[in-house]
């Protein structure tokens, strides 16, 4: 049986879980069971430290893509984010079903003072509706306390043309 280490390249997990422990209040302990490999030099994947992966086909690759790193600050891919985001503690802000939908279709989310709880200013924020954590947005802070968030929903997945979250009626 193939192990893990031997064919990922395994990378010290420690800066990277503090970072998101910085911003997001992030418990490492959240990401105990797993290991963080770097299969190319802009984006770190996590996958589960028990992991097995078959001798064939060779491995295309393992894991769900975790961290940007190959920017100014890192940033938790969307994927990510929907799969640890119910941890954060900090630098989260809650949608109505309009601004989720906003979010969604990739269009900026403007917050009233005082909408964002236990933030650090600009920067990366989780967006959550209804509990789920939906992905990653970008936050400025105006001098009034208002902020505006730019949508980093992927364009690929976002829904352009309808509502998330309007009830449907099946026939």
């Amino acid at each position: 049986m193939t192990k893990l280490t031997d064919v990922l390249d395994v990378v010290d997990p420690e800066p990277w879980f503090a970072g998101l422990e910085e911003r997001f209040g992030i418990q490492p302990a959240a990401f105990d069971g797993y290991v963080l490999h770097r299969p190319n030099n802009k984006t770190l994947w996590i996958v589960a430290a028990d992991h097995e992966p078959p001798p064939r086909p060779p491995n295309a690759g393992v894991g769900l893509g975790f961290l940007h790193t190959a920017m100014a600050v890192p940033k938790l891919t969307t994927q990510a984010a929907m799969a640890f985001g119910h941890h954060a503690t900090r630098n989260v802000v809650t949608l109505d079903e309009a601004g989720a939908d906003r979010y969604l279709r990739r269009d900026d989310v403007t917050l009233e003072a005082g909408e964002l709880v236990d933030g650090d200013g600009d920067g990366y924020v989780l967006l959550r509706c209804r509990g789920l954590t939906l992905g990653v947005g970008f936050l400025r802070v105006g001098e009034s306390g208002t902020g505006r968030i730019r949508s980093l929903f992927p364009k690929a997945w976002s829904i352009a043309d309808s509502s998330a979250f309007e009830t449907r009626t099946w026939k």
